[in-house]
């Protein structure tokens, strides 16, 4: 059912992503994408036990179909895919039904026994917001492929020589008549004797003849590798010699996203791509190096050395990001223009005071980080060009006094995320007022806003350029609010869920003036009815009207 332990998405649909808040902090860097590129969130679930897996189960509660991957993890940083979309899209989770289900996707067996599990979901094809409220994995103790019983037999504690033999997978040995078969293969009259010819050619001929590749021009090859992600760069770089140099070109490795292969992503990958960085300017290192895969030394050596030529800079869920690292952005990185650290709750609430020498900063999310209030507004301060904030769900500021800053030190703010600000009143709405710039808003969950201090009306009428406005469970906004946002002509979405003042004239008339509306949730305003928002939605049919009720048929 919808209780507090219930696990729900914040997002649905494509609207977010086409926000303006979406295209800045939603919108991957501009590289190439793998054909089964990373969704847009995860949760990582552990159990008391470690097994190996045979059969997970999904509990969705509401909208199901966002699941796209199940990944099984050591809790050491090694991730074993278990289930993608790709491998079963006949089971997959595009689904349109809003019904509870149990989602039970084949998995492929693990090397190793997991207590771990990472689920990937994207919800971008999802009417409304998806639910989730258990997750099982059935297993056994025992290993269940060849593979994994030969891990289970191998000692803890490995010599060098045995670990680079396990780490080729040298340690397998194949099927006997697989062997037999591959000899038989290689050993016939007519492989022998086209092993011997080559060998004279290459014996009469030592200069190496690349034949007609030899005559594209240099640029019109990294031209082509410019449009492979870079597991396809290592791939190519594996063919021949030349592939091998044109694949380490420096011109390739301008904007990197790691977050693709974050589950082969290591301390070792940060040396490898640092001779390949003199170009590097966009870094997306979100979802790597967590459970010790990167230690904070080697990120915050490679920061150090790449950080003076960064302009955008990604470490959501990047738990790797401590005091070292922030230490190393602050210092090196001085022409950064987008710093992203969402969801990097580990870090202390004094750590962001390395992020201090920092001035030219233009974005920065701090989604559902302990920064504190002193640092906050030392950033704010020191940042005059800010356009884009998030502050979401960070429990350590004053709502109140950050706007006040704002207000006076940010003329240009576009994007402001204060989601689940608690302290967050009508005096600091109010002094939001000056910033006439402000195209997208979340207020949602700031319950301590009253509509009797006519913050929110006076907002309205001083920004004009609102395209995006969430006022989610301000449960005392009513048709004097609503009255002031129909005067916005730009307004293209609109969350009031959960305002029980609003009635269903100031809805239509809603409706009727802003026609650039597409997204408009009216979900438990008690108000309204579902016979009447029925009727609103055959009126308007180009406008995506969100109903949710309790005590709906």
């Amino acid at each position: 059912g919808d209780f507090s332990q219930t696990f729900v998405m914040r997002d649905y649909g494509p609207w977010w992503s086409e926000s303006p808040s979406g295209s800045v902090w939603r919108t991957p860097y501009s590289c190439p994408k793998p054909a089964q590129s990373r969704a847009a969130n995860f949760i990582d679930v552990k159990f008391e036990h470690a097994v190996y897996p045979f059969r997970i189960h999904i509990y969705e509660t509401y909208n199901p179909g966002g699941l796209v991957a199940l990944w099984a993890g050591d809790c050491q940083g090694t991730w074993k895919l278990l289930w993608d979309s790709s491998l079963s899209p006949i089971v997959g989770s595009q689904v349109t039904s809003q019904q509870p289900r149990q989602f039970s996707p084949p998995i492929q067996a693990t090397d190793f026994a997991t207590k771990q599990l990472r689920l990937e979901f994207d919800q971008s094809h999802l009417q409304y917001y998806t639910e989730i409220d258990a997750v099982s994995m059935l297993g056994t103790l025992d290993p269940i492929s060849q593979p994994a019983k030969v891990a289970s037999m191998l000692p803890e504690k490995m010599s060098p020589i045995l670990s680079k033999i396990v780490q080729r997978k040298m340690h397998i040995i194949p099927h006997p008549r697989r062997v037999v078969q591959e000899c038989a293969d290689q050993l016939n009259r007519h492989a022998l004797n086209k092993f011997i010819r080559d060998t004279i050619q290459r014996e009469k001929s030592p200069i190496r003849d690349n034949g007609f590749f030899d005559f594209l021009p240099r640029e019109v090859i990294l031209q082509i590798f410019s449009y492979l992600d870079i597991s396809s760069l290592v791939r190519a770089s594996e063919v021949c010699s030349p592939f091998k140099y044109l694949a380490r070109d420096p011109f390739l490795f301008s904007v990197v996203d790691l977050r693709q292969v974050f589950h082969c992503c290591s301390s070792s990958t940060l040396s490898w791509l640092l001779p390949l960085s003199s170009k590097l300017t966009q870094l997306d290192l979100s979802w790597c190096g967590s459970y010790g895969k990167i230690t904070p030394a080697s990120l915050a050596q490679f920061i150090s050395s790449v950080g003076h030529q960064l302009t955008h800079l990604r470490l959501d869920n990047c738990h790797v990001a401590t005091t070292l690292v922030l230490e190393a952005v602050g210092s090196s990185c001085c022409i950064l223009t987008d710093l992203s650290l969402a969801n990097c709750h580990l870090l202390k609430p004094t750590d962001f005071q390395a992020l201090a020498q920092l001035d030219s900063l233009v974005s920065l999310n701090l989604y559902r980080t302990t920064i504190n209030q002193s640092c906050i507004i030392s950033l704010l301060c020191n940042n005059r060009s800010l356009e884009n904030i998030s502050l979401a769900a960070c429990n350590n500021i004053n709502g109140d006094e950050v706007c006040l800053v704002l207000s006076h030190c940010q003329p240009n703010l576009h994007c402001l995320d204060l989601w689940r600000c608690s302290t967050l009143t009508g005096r600091g709405v109010a002094a939001l007022a000056t910033c006439s710039q402000l195209t997208d808003l979340d207020l949602g969950w700031c319950l301590n806003v009253q509509a009797s201090s006519g913050a929110l009306v006076a907002l309205t009428e001083a920004c004009p350029h609102l395209t995006r406005l969430f006022l989610t469970a301000h449960r005392q906004t009513g048709d004097r609010e609503l009255a002031a946002m129909s005067q916005l002509a730009k307004l293209t979405q609109l969350d009031i869920l959960g305002n029980r003042n609003v009635s269903l004239a100031a809805v239509s008339d809603l409706l009727a003036n802003v026609t650039t509306l597409t997204l408009l949730d009216v979900s438990f305003c008690e108000q309204l009815g579902e016979a009447n928002i029925g009727q609103l939605m055959v009126q308007y049919p180009g406008v995506s009207i969100k109903w949710s009720f309790t005590d709906a048929p």
